[in-house]
């Protein structure tokens, strides 16, 4: 018996444990860390920066690598008619799988892919008049600007399931965003926060502030307590990279490149101006970043190339002219397009890497200004009309005596001429000229 009741001290003793064990567990599991958030990171997607694209994409998910180093509430600010879908999904994803909480603020609009980016925020704040909604991806023609509405569902389908994954647990109206992907529909803030799909409305942007003061948002087993203070916002700034990449996505300015670079490749091929064939390639290459290929491959090709025609310049041809400068055009592109953020172990590290651009940067506008002043001068000099230095109407002396028809010395301007004249001159006096015969004598007279 003794035994028995030894036994059933034991079980119970450690079904206790066990049941203390699965309570601080799950206790831990629903309430997580606790951290107090008085930093903030403003990213803008506002004009002119307000097209979705890769560069947008790049900057947004760099100000959430930043956001997290600081442990600080990621705010971004969203007035955007849209842009690409692999752009809207990766920053969709970076918000998503993020370790801080993410607040959206809508400006003004925020239409397709723009009310994709602010699904996955843990907060969404309208403000009031600004619309939401159009997510049905359309097809726009480059050329004519046509616009096709996109009703496959093997493109749609995808988008609904990454809205419904965004959804999760902050309770959106699935319903109403699934009319956004499928109908194209549009809401006014107001409806969109009585319907379920965003959070809060507000007048201006500065009473955000004061409506996320005391919030609590519990992210990846975190719970975040919201004390902003306004003088610890920062606005992120987007890297050189991610600006030059905008620029580059725009479709029509992707088509011009394409075009001059392959006009300029057929003109280098066809006159024989190879010199022109790296500048024709970077002009096609550099067009064909709106269509997806990779920028970092660019960018190491870009200095490798530019290094070689350098290289070239320098050790093989004689002076510094149209292939030093290419050579310098690449190489500054290739560092404008260089990562920001380069894995660790495998290259320098950030800051390093960094510096070294602001180095290639400050060398390649030094030399750049250098030989465009250079080559300016010579354009100036070549425009020039030939001048002709002819003696006529100068004035002299006579070094020995000139007789009539007869040639002589005389000296103009420190100069030695034979000469002729139609008169006696006698040594010593002084004389002008009359012009210059194709001989080269010089017909004088006494002055």
């Amino acid at each position: 018996m003794k035994i028995a009741r030894d036994e059933m001290s034991f079980l119970i003793n450690s079904f206790l444990l066990a049941f203390i064990f699965l309570a601080l567990v799950t206790f831990a599991q629903v309430h997580g860390e606790y951290k107090s958030v008085t930093k903030g990171v403003i990213v803008e997607i506002t004009p002119p920066w307000d097209t979705i694209d890769s560069g947008v994409a790049e900057c947004v998910v760099d100000a959430v690598k930043y956001a997290e180093e600081i442990n600080a509430v990621l705010i971004y600010k969203v007035n955007s008619y849209g842009g690409y879908l692999d752009s809207a999904f990766t920053i969709g994803d970076a918000i998503y799988y993020s370790r801080v909480p993410a607040i959206a603020y809508v400006e003004n609009k925020a239409l397709s892919a723009g009310t994709l980016i602010i699904i996955p925020a843990d907060v969404i704040v309208l403000q009031k008049g600004s619309i939401i909604g159009a997510m049905k991806p359309v097809i726009v023609n480059p050329v004519t600007g046509e616009v096709t509405f996109v009703n496959e569902s093997k493109i749609l389908e995808p988008i609904l399931g990454k809205v419904k994954v965004y959804s999760e647990n902050k309770n959106r109206n699935i319903s109403l965003l699934t009319e956004f992907i499928y109908d194209a529909k549009v809401v006014d803030s107001d409806t969109a926060v009585s319907s379920g799909v965003a959070d809060f409305v507000v007048n201006d942007y500065s009473q955000l502030y004061e409506l996320t003061k005391g919030m609590v948002i519990e992210k990846r087993g975190v719970v975040y307590a919201i004390d902003l203070n306004p003088a610890n916002v920062e606005v992120f700034t987007c890297s050189i990279r991610s600006r030059v990449l905008s620029i580059l996505s725009n479709s029509y300015l992707a088509n011009a490149l394409l075009s001059i670079g392959v006009l300029a490749a057929i003109f280098a091929l066809a006159s024989g101006k190879i010199a022109v064939l790296p500048i024709a390639l970077a002009l096609v290459l550099l067009g064909l970043i709106s269509t997806g290929i990779n920028p970092n491959m660019l960018s190491f090709f870009f200095i490798l190339l530019g290094a070689i025609l350098l290289a070239v310049e320098l050790f093989i041809l004689p002076g510094f002219g149209f292939v030093g400068i290419s050579g310098i055009i690449l190489i500054t592109l290739g560092f404008a397009l260089l990562p920001a953020y380069i894995p660790a172990g495998i290259s320098p590290r950030e800051d390093y890497i960094m510096a070294l651009r602001a180095f290639i940067f400050g060398t390649a506008i030094t030399l750049g200004s250098f030989f465009g002043l250079v080559v300016l001068k010579v354009v100036q000099v070549r425009k020039k009309k030939p001048v002709s230095y002819t003696p006529e109407g100068k004035e002299g002396f006579a070094i020995e005596d000139i007789k009539p028809g007869v040639i002589g010395f005389v000296k103009i301007e420190g100069e030695y001429w034979r000469a002729v004249s139609n008169s006696y001159i006698k040594a010593g006096e002084r004389i002008v000229v009359l012009k210059l015969r194709e001989d080269g004598v010089l017909v004088v007279d006494k002055k």
